[in-house]
């Protein structure tokens, strides 16, 4: 394996399911604290210190984990700086707490703008920093288009911040740090809303994507909690409250509940659905529309609720302006995606056409019937025919006669079959008459409503069909004189004798040997000795008959097959005409010159080829040590005269 493949082998799958530990200790922490809070008897100031303590140990625990998330060594490397700024984040509110529990201790009551406010204020930055940090799946070149989108939607929330929420304490408060502080927090959550929009606007690319959405829940839960308790301090005066607590509370845990998805690394995620995936990312895609439609309503009930000319008035008209240049460019956006998906295919159309009109391959598409509706511009090379030409023919006339009923045959099983038919091969008659063959594919496309036809690839096979003759005459045939060699003389051998064993007949084969043929090349030259043996191979061919092989077995030695009803008498008669064609000279290097040659003969009824080809080469060296130029048929006693020679 390679390096890649043996750290994807060896690395940890994701956890399926990991136990919570720390997070179900902080929910019975906070549940508890919930029913002493509701039920308990204790005086206003106990309340006061628990209610302002009972957050310390819940952040100190998120700000441990998410450190120990951050030193996590086969963590996510990306996400590293996010959760050490929210470690960082965790000790701000651990000592804001604790300041605030010290003044508490002192004073008896915590005071306004504070060390502890300024502690709890640090801690907005750098959790917004933290969740920038989230590594993002946005393309770069979608930066700017989220850019505009979170600054529709913090426009939108900031506008109903202000009416909702900092307006009437901003109104009612009598001194200045009463006013800063009233806007102070709301504006440091709007800080936390730029994250919460970015997180959902880009969605995490990291593996840890449902620690991600606890994130996303503790900071949505701490916005809501910060901006009630707010509220309720500019309308009581109290910082106490249980529904204030109860928020704070469930902020907190979901922040452990996070931290501890981090520590404990990614968890093995369901495949999301197609609808369920497209819901979402539509959902994402309405965010900005949605507060740019909150904002325009929350303007247009303003304006209406209290009359004031002439804003009101400009603040309707304006309202109707946006919403009618909305709805252009909602009907433009969407005449513009109609324009692009038809040029899309029309460039597709244009692409396939030019792939097609360009191949070397023609390409035919006919009806149910087989008649041409459509032929690539290649038909003009491959067949001679233009594309026009053959609108409206039928295929089978465009082949050879005996070629016809083979392609009525094909085109109907073709139109029956529902996929693509095995190719078949046919020969296409030009006009000037010369004779193309081919291999066709069918592919069956009726029931395509884009096509409707039978779409015919057809390939020109002429060259390679040649060029697999010229390979497969090279592998038997000799390449000196074009006799058989000594593979095909086998093959053919083999073939004569089943039939003479099916037929009861006999075969026989000769095997001749030049007599002093290495004289020749060493007075002459091995060139004119080559053209010695191609005389000879002429002169045997001109004595076989055509039913008769000949074949060059090496060397200066050839051999014959004779197959006939009377094998023994018709190979008589060939070694007669063979032994007088031996006796006319040669006419090499400018003289004449006379070669012999010696023949052995066998017969066979059946047995195998070795047999016969052993025996004929037997006889052939008994005729060659008895007289040069003279024939011997076999008989068994040569084979013992043969050991007797060798030993």
């Amino acid at each position: 394996m390679t390096a890649l493949q043996t750290s994807r082998a060896t690395a940890p799958a994701p956890s399926a399911h990991p136990r919570l530990t720390v997070a179900w200790i902080a929910l019975a922490y906070a549940l508890g604290y919930l029913g002493w809070s509701r039920f308990g008897g204790a005086s206003e100031h106990v309340r006061a210190v628990v209610s302002e303590s009972v957050l310390l140990p819940l952040n100190a625990a998120a700000a441990v984990l998410f450190l120990r998330a951050a030193r996590r060594p086969r963590g996510s490397a990306a996400m590293r700086p996010a959760l050490r700024l929210l470690a960082a984040a965790g000790v701000t509110l651990v000592l804001g707490n604790a300041i605030a529990l010290v003044q508490l201790h002192v004073d008896g009551r915590i005071s306004t703008g504070s060390l502890a406010d300024a502690c709890f204020l640090v801690g907005y930055p750098l959790t917004l920093a933290a969740l920038l940090r989230i590594p993002g799946a946005q393309r770069r070149e979608d930066r700017w288009k989220l850019l505009c989108d979170a600054g529709m939607v913090l426009s939108g929330a900031g506008v109903a911040l202000w009416y909702f929420v900092l307006r009437a304490p901003v109104a009612s408060a009598s001194d200045g740090m009463a006013v800063t502080l009233a806007m102070v927090y709301p504006l440091a959550d709007l800080l936390l809303l730029v994250g919460l929009v970015s997180i959902a606007l880009r969605q995490a690319a990291d593996g840890d994507r449902i620690a991600v959405r606890w994130l996303a829940l503790a900071t949505s839960l701490m916005v809501v909690a910060d901006l009630w308790f707010n509220l309720l301090v500019a309308r009581t005066g109290q910082r106490t409250a249980l529904s204030s607590d109860l928020l704070f509370l469930a902020s907190a845990v979901a922040t452990i509940v996070a931290a501890e998805r981090f520590w404990q690394g990614p968890i093995a995620e369901a495949a999301q659905s197609p609808a369920i995936a497209s819901l979402a990312a539509r959902l994402r895609a309405l965010l900005p529309f949605a507060a740019a439609g909150a904002t325009y309503a929350l303007l247009l009930v303003v304006a209406l609720r209290a009359w004031v000319p002439p804003l009101s008035g400009l603040a309707v008209g304006a309202v109707a302006v946006s919403i009618f240049l909305g709805a252009r460019q909602l009907f433009a956006f969407r005449r513009r995606s109609t324009v692009l998906a038809e040029a899309a295919v029309r460039a597709s159309e244009a692409r396939f056409r030019s792939l097609v009109q360009n191949s070397s391959d023609l390409t035919f598409q006919l009806d149910e019937h087989g008649a041409i509706t459509f032929a690539s511009s290649s038909s003009a090379r491959v067949i001679g025919y233009q594309p026009e030409e053959l609108v409206g023919r039928h295929l089978s006339s465009l082949v050879q006669p005996e070629d016809t009923p083979q392609v009525t045959s094909y085109l109907e099983t073709a139109g029956q079959l529902p996929a693509v038919s095995p190719a078949a091969e046919w020969r296409f008659r030009r006009p000037d008459g010369r004779v193309v063959q081919v291999e066709a594919i069918a592919s069956n496309l009726l029931a395509d409503a884009t096509v409707r036809g039978i779409v015919l690839n057809v390939r020109d096979v002429g060259e390679r069909k040649l060029l697999l003759d010229q390979l497969a005459y090279q592998a038997f045939h000799d390449p000196l004189t074009g006799l058989a060699n000594r593979a095909l003389f086998y093959d053919r051998v083999a073939h004569a004798l089943t039939l003479a064993h099916r037929h009861a007949r006999t075969v026989m084969v000769l095997f001749l040997d030049l007599d002093d043929f290495k004289q020749v090349n060493d007075t002459l030259g091995h060139a004119e000795g080559d053209r010695l043996l191609t005389m000879i191979a002429a002169r045997l061919r001109a004595c076989a008959r055509a039913t008769d092989t000949v074949a060059r077995l090496g060397g200066d030695e050839f051999a014959l097959l004779v197959e006939d009803q009377n094998a023994d008498e018709g190979g008589t008669h060939l070694v007669e005409r063979i032994r007088e064609q031996m006796t006319f000279p040669f006419h090499l290097a400018g003289a004449d010159l006379h070669v012999s040659t010696s023949i052995g003969s066998a017969t066979a009824r059946d047995g195998s080829v070795d047999d016969i080809l052993r025996h004929a080469d037997v006889a052939m060296y008994s005729a060659k040590r008895a007289e040069k130029g003279s024939h011997r048929a076999y008989d068994p006693s040569m084979l013992r005269e043969e050991r007797l020679s060798g030993d």
